[in-house]
């Protein structure tokens, strides 16, 4: 500790390679200068920051405010991780000149070389800047203490680097754009510069850090840098594994990997609620957490002596990463995890700092924790043994009820009805909030056990999240199909006063009154369906056939026309262009586009026996007996058997009043007395018109031209081909 008298003589020297003054703390210059005599150089042992001296004047101005609030905040610069590995200056405050000033003294450090944000400062004279590379490594190479990453690879050539990726992607973000303009170095002599190659004699080696940054095939040098992943099936190691893989290549590109292999076996898109409002921000595992956890393990890893890849298991309940090596410098037990930091690999760390992989030093555990906390996930728990740092993540308590819910729905698909619904009541126990589970126990009740069972489950779904579309949809058909039509019509209806813009609800409500034989219901529930999906060709096919089945002939036309342009299934395709077939001919379409509808729906391999059939009576009915014949050779050779159609003739103006039996009889009589053999007689028992079956083309027009406004009890009837 300096005296008041040894501050005034050093007052009076002035600044110089050992001393700076400053009038007030400032964070920046004051974290600065002392990392510069930290790093010592000039060889000098350090040096001394004095606070509350007046530059222009050189006279003593004291601090302003409380003195401790002043050594506090230069303790926090300390401490704050910015300056890398930490340092412990002596920090004091004196009376001088009748007036307190703060005294920073700053001893060399076995530890240098420091970074204050990533930069190395050095004092020359009684001045402090940034350190070249070179002088950077001088300070290494008198500390003694080169770390293992700096080492050479000897067996390695700048051949075995990916200079590209070294220019592109690392050197703008180490190197300031005007730099890098003005140097005109070549990448080779870049990575010279920034010690990534060592020269040795005539030749250029790259070292560890270089290799593992930056390698063509780090694992060809360092046959131990690769990541283990595990994935397994249950909580414990004895589960089966579900996937292995050793992730290879640089280290970043194996963070990268290993975090986009984590989100894939995570459980995703899950709503959870506790009531109101529906929580939609919590997951399995925060992925910046993950990323953290793996980047510390590749960044602090031992790559010197150990044999060991660095392992990462998933478990249903928790990820495990193991690093091998274990803690490094002054980072113990007692004081791990509260700021104090060291590196074993000091390049890997501020290049993966400099690629946005890991946060700044020291606050790495602090952000795994802040991210579980945040997320709602219970603590992180890191093991420390002599040679490894082992971290785990809980998975969120809601996603452990989420695996068991998808574990009961494989066990049910699997027949093991009892053991699914074992996993589900678990499952609801541990995540009662989440609906999923809810319908599912509502499922299997409906189907399996007490109706009443289901309902209270389904009620629960839908109470943990009132916009849960499956709910209404699973519990409308349960009910239905337990006979209960009237209650299945009501959980549709608060469906979609619930969900109004759900396509499904509306759609399996329109099934349900077409089911029950409602059939303008139906076609309304399909029109609302179809205006919130009107690309849907499931919807719009079933629209088409019921608004034909209500003679709504140009809807059902314009719905199964826009139902083939979204079908993307053959089959579904062929069976659409039959359905349009049928309008078609009922709206006596043009003959092209009827027989582009058969020739489609056959040519997709539709070839039900109908289709035949109804082309063929289509055209028999228009007197194309040729083309008519090739449809039945054509069905022929499918093995399908249709009786040839008969002519049928229109028959109209007929009494009302007069019984349907005699009606037929007088029909009959009248074609017997022509000289035409009837087969069938159809008459209408209120609209006075009817059609009849006759044996023979020849004869169609014989009874037009003989029967037609033929006074039959005492009407002039109509005769004509059918349309």
């Amino acid at each position: 500790m300096l005296t008041p008298q040894e501050i005034e003589i050093r007052i009076k020297e002035w600044e110089s390679q050992t001393t700076e003054f400053k009038r007030e703390f400032s964070t920046d210059p004051i974290r600065q200068t002392m990392v510069a005599f930290a790093n010592d150089y000039s060889e000098a042992g350090g040096g001394v920051i004095i606070i509350g001296v007046d530059p222009d004047t050189r006279s003593v101005v004291g601090l302003k405010g409380d003195p401790e609030e002043t050594l506090r905040r230069i303790t926090g610069l300390c401490r704050d991780g910015s300056i890398v590995p930490t340092i412990a200056p002596e920090i004091y405050h004196l009376n001088v000149a009748g007036k307190t000033v703060a005294v920073v003294e700053i001893k060399r450090s076995e530890r240098r070389p420091h970074r204050a944000n990533n930069i190395c400062y050095i004092r020359i004279g009684p001045t402090t800047r940034k350190a070249t590379p070179d002088e950077e490594f001088e300070i290494i190479r008198r500390s003694g203490r080169f770390p293992f990453d700096m080492m050479p690879v000897r067996e390695a050539t700048v051949e075995d680097l990916n200079l590209l990726k070294f220019e592109q992607e690392f050197l703008p973000k180490r190197v300031s754009s005007e730099t890098l303009a003005a140097n005109q170095r070549s990448p080779v002599e870049w990575a010279e510069h920034l010690k990534f190659l060592v020269r040795e004699g005539e030749k250029l080696v790259p070292t560890v850090a270089a290799i593992l940054l930056f390698g063509k095939n780090p694992q060809a040098f360092l046959p131990h840098s690769s990541i283990d992943f595990i994935r397994f099936e249950g909580d414990d190691p004895s589960y089966p594994i579900v996937d292995r893989k050793e992730i290879t290549g640089t280290i970043d590109e194996q963070i990268k990997t290993v975090v986009e292999i984590v989100e894939h076996y995570m459980v995703r898109s899950y709503r959870f609620s506790q009531k109101s409002p529906v929580r939609t921000d919590i997951v399995e595992y925060p992925l910046r957490a993950v990323r953290e956890a793996v980047a510390n393990a590749v960044m602090h890893r031992d790559y010197e002596i150990s044999r060991t890849n660095v392992s990462i298991k998933m478990f249903d309940d928790r990820l495990e990463v193991l690093s091998p090596g274990g803690l490094y410098g002054i980072v113990t037990k007692e004081n791990f995890g509260t700021g104090v930091n060291d590196y074993r690999n000091p390049t890997l760390a501020v290049n993966l700092n400099l690629l946005g992989l890991v946060e700044k030093a020291g606050t790495g555990i602090f952000l795994i924790r802040r991210q579980m906390r945040e997320n709602g996930s219970s603590d992180p728990v890191f093991e420390i043994g002599d040679r490894y740092l082992l971290v785990k993540l809980p998975a969120h308590p809601y996603y452990l009820g989420v695996r068991l819910y998808q574990k009961g729905l494989v066990a049910l698909e699997q027949g093991n009805r009892d053991e699914a619904a074992n996993l589900f009541k678990k499952s609801a126990e541990i995540a009662p909030h989440f609906p999923e589970v809810w319908a599912a126990i509502g499922r299997m009740e409906g189907l399996y056990g007490d109706i009443e069972e289901a309902r209270r489950a389904f009620q629960r779904a839908i109470e943990e999240n009132p916009q849960f579309e499956k709910a209404y949809l699973e519990w409308g058909k349960i009910e239905d199909q337990a006979g209960n039509t009237v209650k299945s019509q009501e959980i549709f209806r608060q469906g979609t006063q619930a969900i109004p813009d759900s396509s499904d609800i509306w759609y399996a409500w329109a099934l349900l009154e077409e089911k029950l034989r409602n059939w303008r219901k139906a076609l309304g529930l399909l029109r609302k369906a179809v205006s919130l999906q009107p690309n849907d060709p499931r919807v719009l096919r079933k629209l088409g056939n019921i608004a034909f089945r209500l003679r709504e002939l140009d809807e059902a036309r314009d719905c199964l026309r826009k139902a083939l342009q979204y079908v993307e299934n053959d089959k579904e395709k062929g069976k659409i262009f039959f359905e349009l077939m049928k309008v078609l001919i009922e709206q006596r379409a043009s003959r092209e586009e009827i027989e582009e509808c058969f020739h489609s729906a056959y040519s997709l391999n539709f070839r039900p026996q109908e289709l035949f059939y109804r082309y063929h009576r289509y055209l028999t009915n228009r007197g194309e007996h040729a083309a008519a014949l090739e449809v039945l050779e054509l069905a022929r050779r499918e093995g399908i058997h249709i009786t040839p159609a008969l002519p049928e003739l229109y028959i109209g103006n007929l009494p009302t009043e007069v019984p349907k039996k005699r009606l037929i009889k007088e029909v009959k009589e009248l074609f017997r007395k022509a000289g035409i053999e009837v087969t069938k007689i159809y008459i209408h028992p209120s609209r006075g018109f009817g059609f009849v079956t006759i044996t023979s083309e020849a004869d169609v027009e014989k009874a037009i031209s003989s029967l037609n406004r033929t006074v039959l009890l005492g009407r002039a009837i109509v005769v004509d081909r059918k349309r």
